[in-house]
């Protein structure tokens, strides 16, 4: 009997230490697998020696891209984690390096913040008690369609205190909305407590733009309201030529910025705005450079590289900076830290500045992804997006060459 119990405790810790090896193993695997890979579509996606990926489910990822589902399986047996493999064609795309003006319209008015009415000495705002929130896109009033801001002032003007329906965009989502006006004993008229905009502004530097189709990426991050911080819906947009007239240089706490005014000529359209950058279609396609192949994050390393950017005097130039660090991959916009190198840039700007976001970044003659934001506390420095991020982001935008 006494020899049967040792056996089953010898079982038993058999048993446990296999569990607590396994749930280390998965452990470790969750550390050093990581959540997504990126291969080109000729390529096998591997996860080194930690075991076999098992592919369970394909779907499209972007026009130029597919994402597969996979498990990673450890001596090809035991799951230890699920990993997304994106695989990518062989692209070459021309590298911007131009400012361009952004003019978009909003197609209804959305909510940046709240106000207070005072009506028979209450303090109240009534969009917020109906339940609006900043970011929403308020689209109709009563079923007429709302495309202004001054259309939405004047049905609830119009009002005389008589409940509205709201037709709400809120996070791709359609709500309804029930509003009631107060009176405003300062404005004499009825009003919401709201304050909205219907359309925005802006310039950037163009990533790179499709020789075949003209398609582009740009900014690297997406336009958002500087007062609500939510990422701003497109209607339609605009793309414009800009003429600059100067740089502020950025200082530690104060990032600089490129100066400059939009102009009249629409050099094409835009059609999205995400977290990983605007896309669209330029107008033409004259006047490019040669195309590059892009570079996965797998080839992205520590070392130096070169960006494109321009500046005042409306020349593209190449300018050296070192890629410093290679971060967490779910971080889409922060991919990689950069720091500028170039004497004739760092004279000139004092590193990354304002409207340089979408500068491509070129390392091994690969075009590998764009700045996005400087460091607000060393304008040196900065982070930079990697290009798989931005095509991903671009799904259903950018047209596919025939």
């Amino acid at each position: 009997m006494k020899i049967m119990q040792k056996i089953w405790k010898g079982v038993c810790l058999s048993l446990l230490l296999s569990l607590l090896l396994i749930a280390g193993t998965v452990g470790l695997a969750d550390f050093f697998i990581p959540d997504t890979l990126s291969v080109f579509d000729d390529e096998t996606p591997s996860i080194g020696g930690w075991g076999t990926l098992t592919v369970e489910e394909s779907v499209p990822c972007g026009t130029h891209a597919t994402s597969t589902r996979a498990t990673a399986r450890l001596f090809g047996i035991l799951p230890i984690k699920k990993v997304e493999v994106k695989s990518f064609e062989h692209l070459s795309l021309c590298p911007g390096g131009d400012v361009f003006g952004i003019r978009v319209s909003l197609g209804g008015a959305m909510v940046t913040s709240f106000t207070r009415i005072s009506t028979d000495g209450n303090e109240r705002s009534p969009a917020e008690e109906a339940g609006l929130l900043c970011g929403d896109l308020i689209t109709a009033v009563d079923g007429v369609r709302i495309n202004e801001a001054t259309e939405l002032s004047r049905a609830i003007s119009a009002s005389e205190g008589r409940r509205l329906t709201l037709s709400v965009l809120r996070n791709g989502r359609s709500l309804t909305l029930s509003l009631l006006p107060a009176f405003s004993d300062a404005a004499g008229a009825y009003r919401a407590g709201i304050l909205v905009k219907d359309s925005a502004s802006g310039i950037g530097t163009v990533t790179f733009i499709d020789p075949e189709t003209g398609a582009f990426g740009g900014l690297g991050h997406g336009i958002y309201d500087g007062e609500s911080g939510v990422l701003i819906p497109i209607q339609r947009g605009a793309v414009t030529d800009v003429t600059l007239s100067g740089v502020i240089p950025g200082v530690s706490g104060d990032p600089g910025e490129l100066r400059g005014h939009l102009g009249n000529e629409k050099r094409g359209t835009l059609l999205s705005n995400t977290d990983c950058g605007v896309f669209g279609v330029m107008s033409s396609t004259d006047g490019l450079g040669e195309p590059i192949p892009i570079g996965l994050s797998s080839s992205v390393h520590v070392g130096k590289a070169e960006v494109l950017c321009t500046l005042e005097d409306g020349v593209c130039r190449r300018y050296a900076i070192e890629i410093t660090g290679i971060r967490d991959e779910r971080s889409a916009t922060k991919s990689f830290t950069v720091r500028v190198t170039d004497p004739h840039l760092l004279e000139a700007t004092g590193g990354i500045v304002q409207g340089m976001s979408g500068s491509p970044i070129i390392q091994d003659g690969h075009l590998i992804g764009a700045v996005t934001h400087v460091m607000v506390n060393d304008p040196t420095a900065g982070y930079g997006i990697f290009i798989e991020n931005m095509l991903s982001a671009a799904e259903g935008v950018i047209p596919k060459a025939a």
